[in-house]
């Protein structure tokens, strides 16, 4: 059976609105060329830069108690963004656009973007997951932002979705491509990478029950 096509002309749609529609009707949105060249070269070059001064730290699977580190399962390096450079406050705004957009339209309470940069090396992936915790559904839509360079089908590091046990997309992290999906429902996996994989992913999160908002 043939995937469906998940690449979409957006000369007569806003990217905001043709993401919106598309998570209504198919619970996933892949756009290209979200961002603008040069907010993806800025991000990418600081990524590298994080990562030849080694602050990036290893990935875990698991919360709390139940935290581990499994490269077998996933083998990323991440840096959470703070919004402390130029690069990041651009994407982060960028992010809050389209946060108080799908709030607007599809009432979901989104509160805030949680995300990281990530860096999957040669021979790495992440195994077939969703992104919500058990007996936690805080984090409600997922965002993976891809800051590669000129990637080629031969690198791999594909990004597969699932629904009812059947892959309905395989995504290549092209520079500016931007994926979202409803956490809940979309397990997803990253496929063994051939070459070095740029990305930034994250989860817009609604608040705990019982809590109260900041003043």
């Amino acid at each position: 059976m043939g995937h469906p096509q998940v690449f979409t002309n957006l000369a007569e749609l806003s990217k905001q609105q043709h993401l919106i529609d598309s998570l209504v009707q198919n619970s996933f949105s892949v756009i290209q060329d979200y961002f603008a060249p040069g907010l993806v070269t800025a991000l990418h070059q600081e990524l590298r830069h994080h990562r030849s001064k080694n602050r990036l730290r290893a990935a875990h699977i698991g919360k709390d108690r139940r935290r581990i580190r499994a490269t077998q399962i996933r083998g990323d390096s991440i840096l959470w963004l703070d919004g402390a450079s130029a690069a990041q406050h651009a994407f982060l705004n960028e992010m809050e656009q389209l946060r108080l957009l799908i709030n607007q339209q599809l009432f979901l309470s989104l509160i805030e973007l949680e995300t990281h940069f990530a860096y999957y090396p040669v021979g790495s992936g992440y195994q077939k997951h969703l992104d919500s915790f058990r007996n936690d559904n805080l984090r409600r839509i997922s965002i993976a932002a891809y800051l590669n360079p000129a990637w080629q089908e031969a690198d791999g590091g594909e990004l597969l979705l699932f629904k009812d046990d059947e892959m309905i997309a395989k995504v290549p992290p092209l520079g500016g491509t931007l994926v979202c999906f409803l956490s809940e429902e979309i397990p997803h996996q990253v496929a063994v990478t051939r070459s070095g994989r740029f990305s930034i992913a994250g989860w817009f999160r609604v608040r705990e029950i019982g809590t109260l908002p900041s003043v």
